[in-house]
């Protein structure tokens, strides 16, 4: 009888209408679909009028994972859309084919449903899934081919998910729990930490048929935060397989993912995006600096409590950190060619991977051609010299016009910043001097900034205290 049913289940599934789309939504967008992680709901067994409460469905629980941590480290990381599928009929089919439990643990039926979504999946009475794929991805490539993870909601109040290409959850209580687990298997790629059965048991992040603490691939992690190499079982082939925490949510739900996964998320998260957002200028060509200074800028997407160290480097040598922008003066570089990078790491603590700091490191390179011709020009009315360099709490600064001029001298810092102001005056032609106090200035870099008429020159030097 079971079998029967199973049969007329697939034939009314295979003549089910397709599904109608009404839309899509824009739930929750940090930045632009081509720089972001791009999450995409679709929901199963929700008809036209259920549509409000499927997009209520997903606004919980989306807005539950990405407080999860770590996604809620990562949340600038991310858009979140809505797909408007609406099924024909309300609900998710039970063909009562599991082996797991004496069925019929639900009544049987079979929905028609937008992607065939279903439990019994695999002999599996929880395995909820939506088994139409080629649905799933021609709804996906004509509403929203730029997607990279896909949950998919399945209209039932009954306990059921599962991960795979995509993730799937019903819309029990615990959804939201179930949820975050299944983006741990289809987004990260974690495996349970409950054994599942011998099928299921590979090599993966948080999964290992190797026993040895200083040789498991989470090693770098044994001793911290209850992490540790834990057998599945006493017994064969369970004892083969180890696991690195006991109380993980990739075990059991309503408990964090442990330090290994949320390490794994993270990675996975950082393979996807690049945390400079833009910049500004161009560097397609060779930037021509023809001015006195020029601001190089990038926008950056900030992780949550911000971990990103940043650094500017003109021709190998560090000249700034943890700023998002920079002034560049004409008299700090070479004539001719120069090369400028700005250079992001994600210094997070939740990441021990041995290689992050280096394959998880982004950069911007400018190459560029000074050519800036008023240094010359000022120096055929002006000679200077300023002393001592470096300096700590007084710098002097001795210079003979050669021409009536007007003169302004001021002290900027590296960002820019006049951090001393002088005054404009006209000055005949004779030998000056000026002191200026740096006692209330730190330590670092910065320049005398020289304003004769309307040319600028920049004298670099530094404070040391």
């Amino acid at each position: 009888m079971k079998n029967n049913f199973f049969i007329l289940f697939c034939l009314l599934s295979l003549c089910a209408k397709s599904q109608t789309v009404a839309g899509v939504d824009t739930l929750w967008k940090s930045g632009p679909i081509s720089k972001r992680i791009n999450l995409v709901f679709m929901g199963d067994g929700y008809t036209s009028a259920q549509i409000p409460l499927f997009l209520s469905d997903v606004t919980s629980t989306y807005t539950y994972l990405l407080n999860t941590s770590p996604f809620n480290n990562y949340k600038n990381y991310f858009n979140v859309f809505a797909i408007k599928c609406e099924s024909p009929q309300s609900g998710v089919s039970h063909p009562a084919i599991a082996t797991d439990v004496t069925e019929p643990v639900i009544p049987v039926s079979a929905v028609a449903n937008s992607f065939n979504t279903r439990f019994d999946n695999y002999g599996t009475h929880r395995l909820i899934y939506s088994m139409n794929s080629s649905a799933v991805y021609s709804t996906l490539s004509s509403y929203f081919p730029s997607y990279d993870q896909v949950v998919i909601l399945g209209n039932s109040p009954e306990y059921g998910g599962a991960g795979g290409a995509y993730a799937v959850s019903s819309t029990h209580t615990s959804s939201k729990e179930i949820v975050a687990h299944e983006m741990g298997h289809s987004f990260a790629g974690l495996a349970d930490e409950y054994w599942a059965g011998a099928v299921f048991a590979t090599e993966k992040p948080n999964m290992t048929a190797e026993p040895g603490s200083a040789n498991v691939k989470w090693a770098q992690w044994v001793g911290l935060n209850s992490i540790g190499v834990y057998p599945y079982g006493t017994a064969s082939p369970d004892n083969s397989w180890f696991r690195p925490h006991q109380n993980c949510k990739m075990r059991f739900l309503n408990q964090p993912f442990c330090s290994v996964c949320k390490e794994t998320i993270i990675e996975k998260i950082h393979s996807l995006t690049n945390p400079i957002d833009s910049y500004d200028p161009s560097n397609v060509s060779a930037v021509s600096f023809t001015t006195a200074s020029q601001w190089f800028k990038t926008k950056l997407v900030l992780p949550n409590p911000n971990t990103l160290k940043t650094t500017w480097t003109m021709n190998s040598v560090d000249v700034l950190h943890n700023q998002d922008s920079m002034l560049v003066v004409s008299s700090s570089m070479l004539s001719g060619a120069n090369s400028l990078v700005f250079t992001a790491t994600d210094t997070t603590t939740l990441s021990k991977d041995l290689y992050h700091p280096f394959t998880h490191s982004y950069s911007v390179l400018w190459n560029i051609n000074n050519s800036y011709a008023g240094i010359s020009e000022i120096k055929a009315r002006l000679e200077f010299s300023v002393f001592p360099n470096p300096a700590a709490d007084k710098i002097n600064l001795k210079y003979s016009l050669l021409e009536e001029s007007n003169m302004t001298i001021s002290v900027v810092d590296l960002l820019g910043n006049t951090v001393i102001k002088g005054k404009a005056n006209k000055q005949s032609v004779g030998k000056y001097e000026n002191q200026f106090d740096l006692s209330s200035l730190s330590e670092g870099t910065y320049f005398l900034s020289i304003k004769i008429n309307s040319e600028i020159i920049n004298h670099k030097f530094v404070i040391l205290k």
